[in-house]
């Protein structure tokens, strides 16, 4: 009885699957606004309104990381302004109104992301340039883990770095003021 499939064909079968799973993928990650928790800011309240402006000029995709012989990729422009719709709550909850016309700016930009797979989570690194209408220019980092996924581990870490950023005695008085 004669096999259809030769040893020769087998053989370039498997070699072709075994390639085809070492090829691995290519990942783009976006973040999601997640609400700050309770007691991750201090309490504070200002009267004049705030131009929060995406100074991350780069809206290209950037390699933020590998897993195995998969890329992941991440359009940091994005992730700012979903670190200013953070921002922009935060501020609407003290009474501070975020407007284009206002005097007063605030110019935030994602600069780096970093993550890392561990034994039972994913955490995530990230840099938020924070520059204020008067000079002051400071960077803050997020930094969070999650046993789900990356993308939640990001998403958390955008809140924690927003929220670093309204504990910073500088800006707060800027805000305030």
């Amino acid at each position: 009885m004669s096999d259809p499939i030769s040893i020769g064909s087998r053989k370039l079968l498997v070699l072709l699957l075994i390639l085809i799973g070492f090829a691995g993928c290519t990942h783009r990650v976006s973040v999601e606004q997640y609400p700050m928790k309770e007691g991750m800011v201090t309490s504070f309240l200002g009267e004049l309104p705030v131009h929060v402006i995406n100074a991350q000029d780069s809206a290209d995709e950037e390699l933020i990381g590998q897993l195995g012989f998969h890329k992941y990729l991440a359009n940091l422009q994005e992730w700012t302004d979903t670190a200013i719709r953070v921002l922009e709550t935060e501020l609407h909850d003290r009474n501070i109104v975020t407007t284009t016309e206002a005097e007063k700016e605030i110019k935030l930009a994602i600069t780096d992301v970093d993550f890392y797979q561990g034994a039972f989570s994913i955490r995530c690194k990230l840099d938020l340039k924070v520059e204020t209408g008067d000079g002051d220019a400071k960077v803050f980092t997020g930094d969070n883990n999650s046993p789900w996924t990356l993308y939640r581990a990001c998403g958390g870490a955008v809140v924690r770095a927003v929220g670093a950023m309204l504990n910073d005695p500088n800006i707060l008085y800027y805000l305030r003021n």
